[in-house]
């Protein structure tokens, strides 16, 4: 893909941190982008500041949606195709996530699995809805945003992080066999710790 302009860009997190910015970066360079968060708010003023930033002709949708369920990121997928009258998206950038999750052993089961749940079947949730309309685009480029917990537990709590995360970077791996030259999968960004949050708001995305 050699540029961004004209294209249609899908952002999970997209209300704060990473996803935020790449709304912004991408609606200033000419691409439409449907955003998602389950933060309501949040999304919608980062969705706003990215309109402000684009140039004419670029429609930046803010959508309300957990990635940890499946029926939201449908119901996401759909609305957003529908908002955007377009049969196919051009990247998606799976990039929802937190932290936290406590003690393996000490702490409340729920607060692993919650971890887990956004961490690893968000991105595959994702995956699923999005794959089809990427390999639609012709020239479909899938980002999944890991960690460099994916590869070792490096900051504090973070067990339930890192299998999450590690398993977000099988799908780039395993995704690419099973759609051949269609849709091109990126290699997984795998960022430090950012100020955002996925650390401010441990247990949320």
């Amino acid at each position: 893909m050699d540029s961004f302009t004209g294209k249609l860009a899908v952002v999970t997190g997209g209300g704060s941190g990473i996803g935020r910015e790449l709304a912004r970066q991408l609606a200033a360079q000419g691409c439409s982008v449907a955003a998602c968060d389950w933060n309501t708010g949040a999304v919608a003023q980062a969705a706003a500041t990215a309109r402000a930033g684009a140039p004419d002709g670029v429609l930046v949708t803010g959508h309300a949606c957990d990635v940890c369920d499946e029926a939201q990121v449908l119901r996401f997928r759909d609305e957003l195709l529908e908002q955007h009258a377009s049969d196919h998206v051009d990247l998606v950038f799976s990039n929802a996530g937190i932290g936290g999750g406590g003690s393996f052993v000490k702490d409340r089961r729920e607060d692993w699995e919650r971890t887990f749940a956004i961490d690893w079947w968000g991105v595959y949730y994702c995956a699923r809805a999005f794959l089809p309309l990427l390999i639609a685009s012709g020239d479909g480029v899938l980002v999944n945003t890991s960690s460099v917990n994916g590869f070792w537990a490096t900051l504090g709590p973070v067990i339930s992080r890192t299998p999450g995360k590690a398993g977000a970077n099988s799908i780039n791996g395993r995704g690419r066999g099973a759609c051949g030259p269609s849709a091109a999968l990126a290699p997984w960004a795998a960022p430090g710790a950012a100020a955002g949050a996925v650390w401010a708001q441990k247990g949320r995305p």
